[in-house]
This record gives C-alpha cells, sequence and structure tokens, in this order.
C-alpha cells in the first residue's frame, strides 16, 4: 500500500509546544552547521580549535533538545 504525502507540512500539525521544540533544535542545528563550516575555513591553530569546539557544543545541543524535547512516552511526530 502506498501513501502520498501530504501537502501540509508536519510542522503545520504539531501543537504550538511541538513546534517551538522543534523549531529550536533545527536553530540549533543550523547554527552548528554554519559554525562548523566557518570554522572549517578558518587556518589552522587555536581559534580554529576553539571554534570548532564551539561547533560541536551546538550540535550536541541541538541533539538533546531534540531528544529530550518531547514529552516522555510521547510518539515521535
Amino acid at each position: 500500500m502506498v501513501i502520498g504525502r501530504s501537502a501540509v507540512s508536519l510542522q503545520d500539525e504539531l501543537s504550538p509546544v511541538k513546534q517551538s521544540q522543534s523549531s529550536l533544535a533545527h536553530d540549533l542545528a543550523d547554527r552548528a552547521a554554519t559554525a562548523l563550516d566557518e570554522a572549517g575555513e578558518m587556518p589552522p591553530g587555536d581559534e580554529r580549535t576553539e571554534a570548532m569546539q564551539k561547533a560541536l557544543v551546538l550540535r550536541n545541543a541541538a541533539e538533546i533538545q531534540q531528544l529530550l524535547g518531547g514529552k516522555r512516552g510521547a510518539p515521535d511526530v
């Protein structure tokens, strides 16, 4: 059985709380990707190392928000 994709996004179906949690995780992930790209363009050295570490902290924060942002026992949407 094939189920067609709806034109409505999942964001439209989420509660306002879930949307804000989801958008926070996406925002953190976007910021982490940007920070990692910027750090990758820096010349080797202490500043690049520090920038890479900050990018990894942002990525970890995004993952934690995504994992813990929902209610316990609630199915992922």
